[in-house]
């Protein structure tokens, strides 16, 4: 059974470029990293929000602590290995552990900019093989 069991932040920045009216935001979630230290799983990651036109943009990096059985941590980590990926059941608890996490400390940041605090995203459901919208040629 996987429990994120806690986490830190490594790195905060955030710019105001320009003033105007905020149009969106866009919010993107990178791992950088997956790997096995002192018996857990470290998930390394970036999360990246921009302030729609132009207006800002912050940058949050951190890294994740997993318990989990030693077999779990090493599929885990060598799906990560081959294919980039993480397990779709374990992604969901990670983007969702991530984007809580990430939202706290952009709310602060936003604060110091005098910016807009960014949403805080609903829990991460990863769907797999969804269905595609098909459009027809007329």
């Amino acid at each position: 059974m996987k429990l994120i069991i806690g986490g830190r932040i490594i790195e905060v920045s955030g710019r105001k470029i320009e003033d105007g009216p905020l149009e969106g935001m866009n919010f993107n979630i990178n791992i950088e990293d997956v790997k096995t230290a002192e018996g857990r799983l470290i998930v390394k990651y970036d999360y990246t929000i921009k302030y729609l036109p132009k207006v800002a943009e912050m940058l949050v990096k951190g890294e994740l602590l997993v318990e989990e059985n030693e077999k779990k941590r090493k599929e885990i980590e060598d799906e990560w290995k081959k294919k980039r990926q993480l397990p779709p059941e374990f992604a969901e608890e990670a983007l969702t552990a991530i984007t809580y996490t990430c939202s706290a400390v952009g709310t602060l940041i936003a604060f110091g900019l005098g910016i807009t605090a960014p949403l805080n995203v609903p829990r991460a459901k990863l769907v797999p093989n969804a269905p595609q919208s098909k459009e027809k040629a007329g």
